[in-house]
């Protein structure tokens, strides 16, 4: 067959040898990378067999080819450190610095090195050759100020931040640095005035004060007062502002953060605003600061555009804050405004509505909690949780003596807190076995607190007469809190048999105690003690008197002196090994003071 020739043929094979001479030159251009990447995957391909010495052999290679190879650098450092043969590194980091003698990581890799090898004259010459080689930059006196600060040698870094900042036009370099060292060596003042200077005009440098504190022991509360101070100080704009407002709450220096916050909140458009106070809200919720939380939210209110649904969540937060910062009025007041925003039969609706039963209950407003507990029954039939509010008003009908009101408020009601609420009504009229029998059967659906204190009335009421039930079932629907509640017990009380008595202070002071009425349960069980030492409750009561006492210093002996007492008095009590550890923690404690 006859070889065709076209007029191409030049042209295609004049193409081929441009690109075989093209590819030839990329090739030999890239040679020295590929070699020197492939000589950094062999030698951690080795060192991650544990062949540290073949490793290096490598590396020497690829630094020969590259000295300022920075994955080579680190590669060798690390191989060598390992191996223990630091010093090894110095000669190749002193090969890179005679090309390049402002290297940052040649002269930080070998100030690092001579700290580890424990050489201070040699360090001390390495900084100032790394200083004299770029003194403008603020990398050489915050990398060296670590190393002498990881030695132990605060001084001479705080020395070389100072130093740093004399060469450094700038006023607020290296303020971060300089501040940690200040709080290390516990010059707070000199800290705070460093770290107000690091958060800056902007606040930019907030998050990284914010770590520095985070890492100090008593997470920055020496030195956060007086930061606060230098942040709120005259000319401060909102950004600085907002910072010390911020700081202010993780202090909990509620007075200064709600002063900051007005005045921030005051200088901001809407939008920043609105922004604004939800993190101050949430910020001041999470740190348990409830008065500032509860001013924020309110201005959160004022100052939002969003739809009702999501106004809400904001509500709610606010009438529990209410609550907890004692404006029940304002608490009661949100409730409704959510019910009327919500359609009827809504969830939230429901919620609300049931929460404003719930506090008119609590408060003994029982002629409002009835007329909302009706509307709630009309509205919500099958609501699970009615099954509750109906027991806290019918509770709340008892606690006033209303025995057929208690009953009208929970008939056609079936559930947990009902049925043993109906086992307190049968206490009030000395059924002590059909109460017992009604509160074994609520148990099984009650939780927490409630079911604890179920079964120890359970358990209560095998020692009592019909006298001392009805007594016990004020009790255990929370009784009047306060002295003339206490006094009133303690007088009805003393006319029951002994026996009876102590058993029903013991559960007295444990309810009080869970309601967070300390002082009532400190006097139902210094009755106890006192008047009644041969009680098997006694000592229980005494040592929880003694564990009262023992957290202020200025009752430690009057605890000591109860605890002995128990130990002498009641050798054969199981609850001996826990009086002596108590003692021991008290001497602990005394010698330390």
């Amino acid at each position: 067959m006859k070889e065709h020739r076209g007029p191409w043929r030049p042209f295609v094979a004049a193409l081929f040898i441009q690109f075989a001479v093209s590819a030839d030159v990329f090739a030999q251009a890239e040679g020295g990378v590929s070699r020197e990447s492939d000589l950094l995957r062999e030698a951690s391909t080795l060192e991650a067999h544990g062949d540290y010495s073949g490793a290096e052999r490598l590396l020497t290679r690829a630094l020969e080819a590259n000295p300022a190879s920075l994955t080579g650098l680190l590669q060798m450092e690390r191989v060598l450190m390992i191996q223990g043969r630091a010093a090894a590194l110095l000669p190749i980091l002193d090969r890179l610095l005679l090309e390049d003698p402002r290297s940052a990581l040649a002269h930080q890799m070998r100030v690092r090195a001579l700290s580890l090898l424990d050489r201070p004259g040699e360090l001390q010459d390495a900084g100032e050759l790394w200083i004299a080689a770029t003194p403008a930059l603020e990398v050489p006196y915050r990398e060296l100020a670590r190393i002498h600060h990881e030695r132990g040698e605060l001084d001479r870094s705080i020395a070389l931040l100072e130093r740093g900042r004399t060469a450094i036009p700038r006023p607020d370099a290296l303020a971060l640095e300089m501040g940690e060292a200040y709080a290390a060596a516990g010059r707070w003042h000199d800290a705070a005035r460093e770290w107000a200077r690091a958060v800056g005009a902007d606040a930019r440098g907030l998050h990284a004060v914010e770590r520095r504190l985070n890492l100090l022991s008593d997470g920055g509360a020496r030195v956060l007062p007086e930061l606060v101070d230098a942040l709120d100080a005259p000319g401060s704009g909102p950004a600085r502002l907002r910072a010390a407002a911020i700081l202010a709450v993780d202090a909990g220096l509620m007075r200064d953060a709600q002063s900051i916050a007005k005045r921030v909140a005051a200088a901001l458009d809407r939008t920043s605003r609105e922004r604004f106070l939800t993190e101050m809200a949430r910020r001041a919720d999470g740190a348990g600061l409830a008065r500032l939380a509860y001013w924020a939210y309110d201005a959160l209110e004022d100052a939002s555009e969003e739809s009702e649904t999501q106004l809400w969540a904001i509500r709610t937060r606010m009438a529990d804050l209410a609550l907890v910062v004692g404006d029940t009025a304002r608490a009661v007041e949100l409730y409704r405004k959510m019910e009327r925003a919500f359609d009827r039969g809504s969830p939230e609706r429901r919620t609300a509505l049931g929460t404003r039963v719930a506090l008119a209950a609590r408060d003994g407003d029982v002629p409002a909690a009835d007329r909302a507990l009706a509307a709630f029954r009309r509205e919500f039939p099958a609501a699970p949780e009615l099954d509750s509010i109906a027991a806290n008003v019918g509770a709340a009908e008892l606690l006033r003596g209303d025995i057929e009101g208690a009953h009208s408020v929970i008939t056609g009601i079936a559930g947990p807190h009902t049925t043993r609420l109906k086992g307190l009504l049968a206490l009030r009229s000395g059924d002590l076995d059909g109460a017992r029998e009604l509160l074994l059967r609520a148990l099984p659906g009650l939780h927490g607190e409630s079911a604890t204190q179920t079964i120890a009335l359970a358990a209560l009421l095998l020692r009592l007469s019909p006298a001392g039930g009805a007594l016990v079932a004020e009790v255990a629907v929370g009784g009047p809190p306060g002295n003339d509640g206490t006094d009133q017990l303690l007088r009805r009380s003393a006319w029951l048999p002994a026996h009876e008595r102590t058993a029903l202070l013991d559960f007295a002071a444990d309810i009080a105690v869970t309601s967070g009425r300390a002082e009532d349960a400190r006097a139902f069980r210094q009755v106890v003690v006192e008047e009644h030492p041969d009680a098997p409750e006694a000592p229980t009561a005494m040592l929880a008197l003694a564990r009262g006492l023992a957290s202020s210093p200025a009752a430690a002996e009057e605890a000591r002196i109860l605890l002995a007492r128990l130990i002498v008095d009641y050798p054969r009590s199981a609850l001996v090994p826990q009086a002596r550890r108590e003692l021991e923690r008290l001497a602990t404690a005394g010698a330390t003071r």
